[in-house]
């Protein structure tokens, strides 16, 4: 290379260098770690806002949510002490209760004992006073079972404990061994056979049968409806074939209208009188009717009223013969059971059975006086 080119212009040299400049400038490698350190610290402080805030925002929440369970557990303490001040209430209230009742327990108590004192008291003056022996306390048995044989008979209608109360007391009559009471235990005899000839009603079986059957008043069916001749025009099956002949078709046309004619008129001997046909509120009024009738029957035969039970089966017996089909079944079957029902007794005859009572009182009498002196 020439001189020439290896000469330097004075703006290619290097400046002078200042040594003061030299020593007071940082080193190169101080300043590249400034840098980081500074963004460290400033996203360590962003870190510690964001992680304090959301702190702060769950600090709140758990707060809110305490209050809420303290609001909850308040709600169910006073729920928890009004049903404990109910339950209080009602435990006063039913021992209350079971005092009074205690107390009315015992006044009863109380009660039951004096009138037993009294009882007591009573029979012993009884006793005191009458003196009777063993045969006069058996025939004051065998008239009190008299007189209530009398009673059940007369009042209540109950055969079977009246002629049980006969019995008993011809037992009682048994027992003293006296030939003296024996026209008594004949007449007793009689009387409780009396009672056995009674045919009481079974009045249960009665009203059950009365229900059923006014349940079944609107299945029976009313008197024969004939229903109206078919309108339907049936070919002549004796005209004659169809032919060309105008004369023949004429002809053959003039016989089926004659055989349409004739299937319209229908003529029906029948020598019963015709009944009108009845209305559907007729009808239903007629139901009615008849299932009223048969309710008073049931009512009469509850009350022992013979007359007016027999009275309404009667007029239900009239309507169902006038009304209704004879020849269903079902209005068959409940006619005939409606004349078995009627020709029932609800309230039978009782017979008398005072007679017995009569003649062992007048002979109880007779003794007494014959006894005395």
């Amino acid at each position: 290379m020439s001189d020439e080119q290896n000469l330097q212009t004075p703006a290619e040299l290097p400046a002078p260098v200042n040594a003061s400049a030299t020593n007071t400038a940082p080193p190169p490698v101080r300043r590249s770690f400034a840098q980081p350190l500074a963004l460290f610290a400033l996203a360590a402080a962003i870190g510690t806002a964001v992680g304090g805030y959301f702190i702060w925002h769950e600090v709140q929440r758990l707060n809110d949510w305490q209050q809420q369970v303290l609001g909850q557990i308040d709600t169910r303490t006073q729920a928890l002490d009004q049903r404990l001040q109910s339950f209080k209430d009602r435990l006063d209230n039913d021992l209350a209760a079971s005092e009074r009742g205690r107390r009315g327990a015992d006044d009863e108590q109380r009660k039951l004992a004096t009138a037993q004192a009294a009882l007591e008291d009573a029979l012993g003056v009884l006793r005191a006073q009458i003196g009777r022996s063993q045969d006069e306390w058996v025939l004051a048995e065998a008239q009190y079972l008299l007189r209530i044989a009398n009673q059940r008979t007369q009042m209540q209608r109950d055969t079977l404990t009246a002629a049980e109360a006969l019995r008993s007391a011809d037992q009682r009559l048994q027992t003293l061994a006296d030939p003296g009471f024996n026209a008594v235990r004949e007449q007793i005899a009689r009387e409780v056979a009396a009672l056995e000839a009674v045919a009481q009603p079974d009045l249960a079986g009665i009203t059950l049968m009365l229900d059923s059957l006014a349940a079944q008043v609107a299945q029976w069916p009313l008197k024969d409806r004939h229903a109206p001749p078919s309108l339907a025009v049936t070919g002549n099956e004796n005209a004659p074939a169809a032919s060309s002949d105008w004369r023949s078709r004429v002809e053959s046309f003039v016989a089926n209208v004659w055989e349409a004619l004739r299937s319209l008129v229908v003529v029906r001997r029948n020598d019963a009188p015709v009944a009108p046909m009845l209305a559907p509120e007729q009808e239903f009024f007629l139901h009615e009717n008849l299932r009223l009738q048969l309710n008073i029957a049931r009512l009469a035969a509850l009350q022992g009223e013979t007359a007016s039970y027999r009275a309404s089966l009667k007029t239900a017996v009239a309507w169902v013969q006038t009304h209704f089909a004879d020849d269903a079944p079902t209005v068959l079957a409940a006619q005939a059971e409606l004349q078995r029902l009627a020709g029932l007794d609800v309230h039978p005859e009782m017979p008398d059975i005072s007679a017995s009572l009569r003649l062992l009182r007048q002979q109880t009498s007779n003794a007494a006086a014959g006894a005395a002196p």
